[in-house]
Parts: structure tokens; sequence; C-alpha cells
């Protein structure tokens, strides 16, 4: 009875904050915590849009282990992570220093540099596949008019180099939003700390490697992690750039999870792959909050 009434007095203390806190919780229900039990389920059925629904155990997880296109869609996705996020990294990184001080222009270039982030990958992927069309793209009319190139090259046409220019469209439209977040731990060191060290006569390379970059570490892991995330989740710019191709060298999970699921309709097998690419996230994400903490603790 005690109980009873200490909990009528916490909902009656606290009935205006869990009334805005309903529809967020609502929603969270809704579409994310019901589909995410709905699609652990089926990744221990055979199921089928036809409702013929047969139990596998643990079926499809032996057969994922066995499946040598779903290895090929992982090692592709971990080489383009690979590519793609020092690369946007550097380029924001870059653009960040370059735009930590006030200047008329510097509000211009820095809207210049996120305008991209803006755009969707769809149209993005579009815009690029023109760009690198082997017979009509910007790109070899500009090098071979340059002297750069003597015959056209075929920038999708074979596994890396389709790699390379899928990574270098990626870089282009998502360093915005990654220069941004270093931008704001730049402009959070103290100026006292470049100060000191101008008083100890450390140059400008000095005061990054032990000034900036020390102070900015927490930002640096963020900026880095949501790079490394967002590269695992490829999916808008292969499937319109390259559709997994040439010979499956630039198919990446997500789009074997979709192909999986959505085209060959074997709803279970692409729940389970989905699964095991919700652990690897996991897994980073725990990795991200670790580096975080130590941070925060020294």
């Amino acid at each position: 009875m005690h109980n009873l009434q200490g909990v009528r007095r916490f909902f009656s203390k606290h009935r205006t904050g869990m009334m805005f806190l309903t529809p967020a919780v609502a929603l969270n229900l809704v579409f994310f915590v019901y589909p995410l039990v709905r699609v652990f389920q089926m990744s221990f059925y055979n199921w089928s849009v036809l409702g013929s629904n047969r139990f596998l155990g643990l079926g499809n997880y032996e057969r994922l282990v066995n499946d040598p296109l779903f290895w090929k869609s992982l090692s592709n996705t971990v080489i383009y992570t690979l590519i793609v996020t020092p690369g946007i990294f550097l380029l924001a990184l870059a653009l960040a220093l370059l735009l930590n001080h006030k200047s008329p222009l510097t509000n211009v270039f820095r809207t210049i540099y996120f305008v991209p982030v803006a755009i969707s990958f769809v149209v993005a992927s579009l815009v690029w596949l023109w760009i690198f069309n082997e017979l009509y793209g910007i790109l070899n009319y500009v090098l071979s008019s340059l002297g750069f190139i003597s015959s056209r090259v075929s920038w999708l046409g074979s596994t890396w180099n389709a790699r390379l220019s899928v990574s270098a469209m990626v870089i282009w439209k998502t360093a915005g939003f990654s220069m941004m977040i270093l931008l704001a731990g730049l402009q959070g060191v103290p100026v006292e700390c470049y100060e000191a060290a101008n008083i100890d006569g450390a140059n400008a390379r000095q005061r990054l490697l032990y000034v900036t970059l020390p102070i900015i570490r927490p930002t640096f892991v963020m900026a880095l992690m949501v790079s490394l995330i967002g590269s695992f989740l490829a999916f808008d710019h292969f499937h319109v750039m390259t559709q997994g191709g040439p010979a499956n060298g630039t198919l990446t999970i997500v789009m074997y999870i979709f192909r999986t699921g959505f085209e060959y309709f074997n709803l279970g097998y692409g729940s389970a792959m989905s699964i095991v690419l919700l652990i690897i996230l996991i897994v980073l994400s725990l990795i991200q909050t670790r580096s975080l903490q130590s941070d925060t603790v020294e």
C-alpha cells in the first residue's frame, strides 16, 4: 500500500514532464522498439511474404556464416570505410582549421562548404554519375583537354575505380558535416593555451599536434565515429552509381540486405543479416563511448 502511494505521488509530481515525454516514447516504441523485436523474431524463420513461415532456429545465421556473398559485401563495406573515413576526416579538419578565425567572408565559406551536406545522396549521386560518365562526362573531358589522359577512363567500370570514384563523391558530400563538428571543438580551445605555446616558442605544427588536437580529442573521436558508422550504412550512392557492380565489387552489406529482403523476398535471411549489422554498429558505438569516457576522466 505504501509503495502504491509512492507511485501515485511520483506520477502526480512529474505529470507535466511525463505528458511531454509520452509522444516521444510512443513514437520510439512504434517505429523503433517494435520493428527491432520483429526483425529479431523474423531472423529465426524462413519468413515469406506469402505467409508460409517456417521456424529455422539458427539456420539463417548458419547460412550467413557460409555465404561468400555476405562476406564479400562485408569486406567491400570495410574497404570502402577505410577509404572514405580518413578522407572525410582529413578534409574536414583542414577546412575547420582554415575557417577557425573571424573575417568578413568566413561565414560565407562555411556555408559554401556545408551546402553539399544539405543535398540528398540520390541527387548528389546522379550529378556525379554524369561527371564520371565515360563517354560524355565532364571529368574525362577536362582531363583529356589538359593532357593528363590520352583515352577515356571508365571511372565506374572496374572495382577499384568505382570504389575510389564513389568515395570521392561521398567525401565531397559529407566533409562539411564533420567540418562543423570539428569547428565547434576548435572554437572551444582556450586562447590562453595558444598564448602559452607561443611564449614557449612553439611553431604552427607544434601548436596543432601538442595543443589543438589533444584538447579537441573528444570532438575528434565523435567526428571520426560518426563518419565510420555512416560508412557502414552506405546504400544510396552505391545503389545509384554502381548498383553493386562491377561483379559485386561495390556491393555493400546494406545493399545485400535490401536485395535479399525486398528483391528476393527472403525476409528471414535479410533480418539475420540486419541483426549482425546491428551488432557491428553497437560495438562501434561502444568504442566511441569508451573513448569519450576516457577523455572525460583524463
